[in-house]
């Protein structure tokens, strides 16, 4: 049963709304498929998708590194509220740029009092409207402390938090965060989200000690009003200026006066799908280039499809809005779809269509072509809205474009859109194809609700694989073979258009003695923490475990790889910079992206697996301005910054000169 689509047994749906009927009540699926085929039944079947073990990828590292703490939701208190199935994200950034990725783990939040100190919830629908008039169900919520800790190499980490990290007033309720240099100083600045407000940390020196860096909040300073429900975020340079502009992804209308109280079985509480709740219209900020931020989301020029046939297009001021089947914002990747030179924007929406913005914008003013159903990027292959969290991108078959993935909720498959652009298509006849079946990545099933997710190439072999991580939103899931938490995955990409499931040959966060290992996962970041070429991983639970370091130790068979960073000139944002590098007779892409996985930033580096190569051909970057440039005889296994403008690379960590 895909419980996403459906209404549960709404007993009371809040001060204003009326009481219902006290059976469950089922909504049709949305879309034109009917209900989804039970696992076992999807057209691709996994008779031959699970690879057999294999030497481990990655080593479970936390205990020995320092950190030990985790994102926590409140739940204890029992009220069931949409807000505790978020969950939380996770950075990875070298806040003091000192060469090493430094560790962000977002904190949660907590309510004040427990369910049974609000008072008593109706038993039936009878009770449901006196109760609603006579009792105030409602409480203050409060945010645990966000950890910030400084790698010290060698896999060990130190909480600096208290030393760095300076917000102005208490915690709020914390979901996400997000990187980027918004003041093009050269340093990464830090974006907390959450619930009611959000928290812009500009990296500065320490007053105290001008050689070391803190990370200041400057949220009211820069005009970053958003008190209103926030999840993902991500920076760009989106109308071509220089200075990073920021998405930022809104839920849905809860609150302790719209708190329904829901079931999935006709009896018992659970917490309710986000069908119960109106979408939130999401957050559009143009970056000011003084520090500041203006909020464009209500005048910001967007075309769309017209509904009359006879107009060509139609205009609308501001972003998609909200609704009860609009928005409902969870993820958010921004990237350069089509190789003009501006970064679009992919939202990953909850249970209603998904969005993507084609950038037409210029300097000073944003403007955007919102065509996601029109691409096939809005829906799944029946036609169908899906529940969806993750995102990320990649080349995952060698045809040099991007191509957009994305983790979504039980009973549905994850989706592959296959980027089908071709030279001199513009945006309304730029089109997707939806790959989840040919990929093989459907065989994986429909038991799994997954979060976090990245594209990443584990043994250097040349082909990006892809690391899924699941658990569930809900208490008392319905669905057969549908368990709370769920095992991570490894998909490794085949190098012929199609994934296996690799996960038995994650390690032991994966797998003990053949029994696979189970979590309430949200958050991923990929990033590369010990400098060896070897992408690792971090990964964030709900209450219990800490998150999780996993070392990637996977025997590469001598396969060679080439780190690169890329920096703007004048340290101009970069995001929506693609890379070709010829290794052999292939050529491989990169590409540069903001936002991306759940909640949470990974490593800003690229690393392409070499395989056997020891020598690499020319690598060339398509700045987003458009400007190309070549580097030559870049030796392998080593980082090299690519600055835009200079003649030759830097070596880095491992590099040679």
């Amino acid at each position: 049963m895909n419980t996403r689509h459906r209404h549960l047994a709404p007993w009371c749906l809040g001060l204003l709304l009326a009481c219902v009927t006290g059976t469950a009540i089922a909504l049709s699926v949305v879309g034109c498929g009917g209900d989804p085929p039970p696992n076992g039944e999807d057209p691709v079947t996994a008779d031959d998708f699970n690879l057999p073990p294999g030497p481990p990828i990655f080593q479970d590292v936390t205990k020995g590194t320092g950190v030990d703490w985790t994102y926590r939701n409140g739940e204890k208190k029992e009220h069931l509220a949409i807000i505790e199935s978020l969950g939380g994200g996770v950075g990875l950034f070298d806040f003091d740029n000192d060469g090493l990725l430094d560790l962000f783990v977002v904190g949660g939040g907590d309510f004040e009092k427990t369910d049974e100190q609000l008072g008593r919830r109706p038993k039936n629908t009878k009770e449901c409207e006196h109760l609603l008039r006579t009792t105030d169900r409602s409480c203050k919520i409060f945010g645990y402390p966000c950890k910030l800790y400084k790698n010290l190499g060698n896999w060990k980490f130190k909480d600096v938090t208290d030393q760095v990290l300076k917000l102005d007033g208490p915690w709020f309720y914390s979901h996400g965060c997000a990187v980027g240099d918004f003041d093009c100083d050269g340093w990464p600045d830090l974006l907390v989200t959450g619930w009611g407000r959000v928290a812009l940390f500009h990296n500065e020196p320490n007053p105290k000690d001008p050689t070391k860096r803190i990370l200041v909040d400057v949220t009211k300073k820069a005009g970053l009003t958003c008190n209103t429900w926030s999840s993902s975020a991500g920076f760009a340079d989106l109308d071509g200026d220089g200075y990073p502009d920021l998405y930022i992804c809104c839920y849905g209308d809860w609150s302790w006066k719209k708190h329904p109280v829901c079931s999935y079985d006709g009896s018992t509480p659970d917490v309710c799908p986000p069908k119960q709740f109106h979408g939130l219209k999401h957050k559009l900020f143009l970056n000011n280039k003084d520090g500041t931020f203006t909020d464009v989301s209500e005048t910001v020029e967007v075309l769309v499809t017209p509904k009359d046939e006879k107009k060509d297009v139609e205009v609308m001021k501001g972003l998609r809005p909200g609704g009860e089947e609009a928005s409902k914002g969870l993820g958010v990747l921004i990237a350069d779809l089509n190789q003009d030179g501006k970064p679009d924007i992919y939202v990953a929406n909850d249970t209603v269509n998904n969005f993507l913005y084609f950038n037409l914008s210029r300097p000073g003013r944003l403007k955007f072509a919102e065509k996601g159903f029109e691409s096939g990027t809005a829906v799944d292959d029946r036609g169908g809205p899906n529940g969806s969290m993750g995102l990320d991108l990649a080349d995952y078959d060698g045809c040099g474009l991007p191509s957009i993935f994305v983790t979504n909720y039980e009973g549905e498959k994850h989706a592959l859109y296959h980027n089908d652009w071709k030279p001199g298509v513009t945006f309304d006849r730029h089109f997707f194809s939806y790959r989840s079946n040919p990929t093989r990545i459907a065989a994986l099933g429909q038991t799994y609700v997954g979060w976090g997710t990245g594209f990443v190439d584990l043994e250097h072999r040349g082909w990006e694989d892809l690391v899924i991580v699941n658990g569930h939103a809900i208490h008392r899931p319905q669905g057969k073979g549908v368990t709370v938490a769920q095992r991570p995955v490894l998909l490794r990409n085949e190098g012929d258009g199609t994934f296996k499931d690799w996960s038995r040959s994650g390690g032991d966060y994966f797998f003990d003695n053949d029994k696979p290992k189970v979590y309430r996962s949200r958050g991923l970041a990929l990033g590369d923490i010990d400098n060896d070429g070897k992408v690792d991983a971090v990964v964030t639970h709900i209450n219990t475990p800490p998150v999780a370091i996993l070392r990637n130790k996977a025997e590469t068979g001598g396969n060679h790889w080439l780190g690169i960073e890329l920096r703007g000139e004048k340290n101009r944002d970069v995001v929506g910079a693609r890379m070709s590098l010829k290794v052999g007779e292939r050529t491989q892409w990169r590409f540069t992206k903001g936002g991306g996985s759940y909640l949470s930033a990974r490593d800003p580096r690229q690393v392409f697996g070499l395989g056997k190569a020891d020598k690499v051909g020319t690598i060339t970057v398509v700045w987003p301005n458009r400007k190309e440039q070549k580097w030559e005889g870049l030796a392998v296994d080593g980082y090299y910054r690519l600055t835009q403008g200079k003649k030759d690379a830097e070596p880095l960590y491992g590099a040679k000169k």
